[in-house]
């Protein structure tokens, strides 16, 4: 098996929560200025559309739980059995990413973990890991396939010269990061040839090796250049600072931050005001007996959303289904026009000859939670030591395609150049094939939460700190005191073993050591049962058989994501160490 530095090319899966694809390079394309990066390319399977980059983020299992499809092809499956109603028994998965995120957000209550299900869209439970899972290794395989095409003797010499890179959002937490991660070695790909690329990261690697120079040749970025990614997504919004060094690496000003603010919560305000109108009950039936109208509803909006300007105040005008109009009417007796005169909505909004027509004003305010909350964030941000000198706010992301989303960030952040790449929906992709050719690009990374181990505290031996799975023989001690590794706000070097901790067996037959680690939003926390921190996961280390072995352990935090390694003091040899942070 070939090492993770024996590859001929990096392949980059963006998993996206509304649409998905890949990119990939070789290392003799990469050596190119700018570098040569091939993107996936897909087709709706109607005959009368373009090539698209990216298909949807939809997968589809028989009633057997066995993988049928993904994307288009899923969509067109579904649709078919919907029109011949015979897919109650099937599995139908759409927009299911931003799941982790809502489960990993509660920190301390409904836990992710392997066993973590996802509801289907009539509400069918399955196993969570097994639907993203198969999802990437469809994207893997069909990947594979395009490199056959391309002169690969065949997929399996395609994938053993193949470094991997999966993109997930910066502010995720360690928890969702470790389930992607789990997904993509259960979908074949190997742990030592794949890496995680945080998405605002890879934009910015992408925004300055790619896309650094506007069209009147000035550039965008040079060292010593501070500036900010803004990444709008389908379902997060993720925002960080980097700071150009001399060499063109990059340095991270502050831990990413942001929020479920990106697409979906337009899609989400545009639902509400069909349930404002209609009533919840309506629309439930309505995508449970009118499924494939109501994806083509959705799929209206999207375009909508994106493309509609609203520079002259115009009107915008919404296909809504005729089917959903004729359930409302025969299940209420109302005329849906009577029904919007009578509301506070009149004046704002009309029923005429099939078509919604919404004012400006109305249709604006759909997007509100999202522009209020990442401009909220911004300005806070540049409010802030160390971005108050940001000269740059680099925008992309699918949703930063959107007009309405794109004149509201440029009035509302008026004192810096806002640039938006070409393609800037790609800028992940492209940017992730740039870090998998060259991870060491960013030098520093900077702590969202304080980590430690929980610990004992000898309160009569000068009140060292002893791993909590140890017993104190020699008086009495403190129990589940924070032993600090590092905290929020500190920056932590690449490449480097961020933090060292030596342990000895407690007795000479121990076999294995496992240490508690928790997570604070707090500097200085002193106990793990402070409101500020929450249980993050074990670390088990497997224990040398020499009775008096020593083992010291690094833990790393300037990765993308955690992680660890140990070494028998005495022989420098490696013993196993492990986290686990989905049990």
């Amino acid at each position: 098996m070939a090492s993770m530095s024996e590859f001929k090319i990096v392949a980059a899966i963006d998993f996206g929560t509304t649409y998905s694809g890949y990119a990939f390079s070789s290392k003799n394309d990469f050596k190119h200025q700018p570098p040569v990066i091939k993107t996936s390319s897909w087709r709706t399977g109607s005959g009368t559309c373009d090539k698209f980059m990216k298909t949807p983020t939809a997968v589809l299992f028989d009633d057997n739980k066995k993988f049928h499809s993904f994307g288009f092809e899923a969509e067109k499956k579904y649709t078919n059995l919907v029109l011949r109603n015979k897919h109650e028994s099937w599995y139908f998965f759409r927009n299911f990413k931003m799941r982790l995120h809502q489960k990993q957000t509660e920190r301390t209550r409904d836990r992710l973990t392997l066993d973590s299900v996802l509801e289907d869209e009539r509400g069918k439970p399955m196993n969570a890991v097994d639907v993203f899972s198969n999802s990437i290794q469809f994207l893997k395989d069909h990947l594979l396939g395009v490199l056959v095409e391309q002169g690969m003797k065949d997929k399996k010499e395609a994938f053993e010269q193949t470094r991997w890179v999966l993109t997930v959002p910066a502010i995720w937490t360690d928890h969702a990061k470790e389930f992607m991660k789990k997904a993509a070695i259960r979908a074949g790909l190997q742990e030592d040839k794949f890496l995680l690329a945080l998405e605002p990261e890879a934009a910015s690697l992408c925004c300055s090796s790619m896309h650094n120079q506007s069209p009147d040749g000035r550039k965008i970025v040079i060292p010593g250049t501070l500036y900010t990614v803004l990444d709008m997504g389908g379902g997060t919004a993720d925002i960080v600072t980097h700071k150009v060094r001399e060499n063109m690496s990059l340095e991270e000003i502050h831990a990413p931050v942001g929020g479920d603010w990106g697409g979906m919560q337009v899609n989400s305000s545009f639902l509400n005001l069909i349930i404002k109108l209609l009533g919840a009950p309506i629309l439930t039936k309505f995508k449970e007996e009118k499924f494939c109208d109501y994806l083509d509803m959705m799929s209206e909006f999207e375009i909508k959303k994106q493309f509609v300007s609203l520079e002259n105040n115009d009107e915008v005008v919404l296909k809504v289904p005729v089917s959903l109009i004729k359930l409302f009417e025969d299940e209420t007796k109302e005329e849906l026009s009577d029904v919007i005169e009578q509301s506070n909505m009149r004046g704002q909004l009309e029923w005429t000859s099939g078509r919604l027509i919404v004012q400006s004003e109305l249709f604006k305010s759909l997007f509100s939670v999202s522009i209020d909350n990442v401009t909220g964030k911004l300005k806070e941000l540049f409010n802030e030591n160390g971005s108050r000198d940001v000269s740059t706010l680099l925008l992309v992301g699918g949703f930063s395609e959107s007009q309405v989303l794109k004149k509201a960030i440029t009035d509302a952040i008026t004192d810096k150049r806002i640039v938006i790449p070409d393609q800037p929906s790609l800028a992940i992709l492209k940017g992730a094939v740039i870090y998998g050719h060259a991870p060491l690009t960013v030098k520093s990374r900077v702590c969202k939460y304080t980590y430690g181990f929980m610990a004992v505290r000898s309160i009569v031996n000068s009140g060292r700190n002893i791993p909590f799975n140890r017993t104190i023989q020699d008086g009495n001690s403190e129990v589940g005191y924070f032993d600090k590794l590092v905290e929020i706000g500190q920056t932590v070097e690449v490449g480097k073993n961020n933090v060292t901790k030596t342990y000895t067996k407690v007795s000479p037959d121990q076999k294995s050591m496992i240490l508690m680690m928790y997570t604070s939003t707090s500097k200085y926390p002193t106990s793990v049962t402070d409101d500020t921190c929450s249980f993050l996961g074990d670390l088990t280390i497997t224990l040398p058989s020499d009775p008096h072995a020593e083992v010291t352990v690094y833990t790393i935090f300037s990765d993308t994501h955690l992680t660890v390694k140990a070494v028998e003091k005495k022989t420098n040899r490696n013993v196993t160490a492990k986290f686990d942070f989905l049990k």
